[in-house]
């Protein structure tokens, strides 16, 4: 009854809207025969006529046939929008959604770039990324809100099941006027006299920065301002406000602008790890371990600064 019901509606106010039937019979690409007998089909139904017939004279809508017009638009128009609608649906149902959490100092030098590549050959999955501190990324994957996370360390995690995929060089960076810039080499002892831009001690990452600096026993160093977020300390030290101790690859910018400077700090080589976790949790895809590995083959091919 009801695709009858709406191909009648739809002959209907095409012949209302081309103004006739012969002209509604060549919109539509039926015959002229066939439009008159869905209009008669449809007045059946209803049991009204819809036009006022007149020899020699273009039919008008009867007042039953007006409203049956303005119903029959709001009627094919809601069909529409629901065709569309299911439409995207099962295109939505198409695609994969893959949810990522990761701490601040991954997202910008590790997971970004290979992550808008991966994504713009792979538009069939949905990702999500939460960038977060380290303690709401364990969490996140623990209790699988992420299917996947991605923290930096230095050294182990027992927090959860981890893998490593690589590490990042941290080095001490400042602004390009800052009195020690011009130095060709700076003891810890130097560099312990000026004061340090850190992130607050009661988070991982920063009592990892605080373990990095006593494992080259660094003194403990004057504080010139605490910072929750990596960018804003960056920011701070460019106008001059101190010393920071951050990752080589999200600085790398500021200094091939002449903004920050490498400290030559007479230390060993500072790293941390960086490692992926899966959530136990959650039903491991493909698309998962197809993107960890496009992650691992982009870091081989572009290893950034080391």
């Amino acid at each position: 009854m009801f695709p009858s019901t709406f191909r009648r509606l739809e002959v209907f106010v095409a012949v209302v809207d081309a103004g006739s039937f012969v002209a509604a019979a060549e919109r539509l690409g039926i015959s002229h025969p066939s439009v008159s007998n869905h209009i008669q089909a449809l007045e059946r139904q209803i049991r009204c006529e819809l036009f006022l017939r007149r020899r020699g004279a273009v039919s008008s809508l009867t007042e039953q046939g007006r409203r049956v017009y303005e119903r029959g638009l709001e009627l094919l128009d809601k069909s529409d929008s629901l065709a569309r609608e299911l439409a995207l649906a099962a295109d939505h149902n198409k695609r994969f959604p893959l949810t990522l959490a990761t701490q601040r100092g991954v997202a910008g030098g590790w997971l970004c770039r290979p992550l808008v590549a991966y994504a713009k050959t792979h538009p069939e999955i949905d990702f999500s990324v939460n960038v977060a501190k380290y303690e709401i990324v364990v969490g996140d994957v623990i209790e699988g809100r992420a299917d996947l996370g991605f923290l930096m360390a230095f050294g182990p995690i027992m927090d959860l099941p981890c893998e490593k995929i690589g590490r990042d060089r941290f080095s001490f960076f400042a602004a390009a006027n800052h009195p020690l810039a011009a130095r060709d080499k700076i003891t810890p002892q130097e560099l312990a006299a000026h004061p340090f831009l850190s992130t607050r001690r009661d988070g991982r990452y920063s009592q990892m920065l605080h373990n990095m600096m006593r494992s080259v026993a660094i003194p403990e160093t004057p504080i010139a301002c605490l910072g929750q977020d990596g960018s804003v300390i960056q920011e701070l030290a460019i106008q001059g406000m101190g010393i920071f101790l951050g990752p080589d690859r999200q600085s790398h910018d500021a200094i091939a602008a002449g903004k920050l400077i490498r400290l030559p700090v007479d230390v060993p080589d500072l790293h941390m790890d960086v490692y992926y976790a899966l959530s136990p949790k959650r039903k491991q895809m493909k698309a998962t371990g197809e993107f960890l590995e496009n992650l691992k083959s982009f870091h081989a091919r572009i290893p950034g600064i080391q």
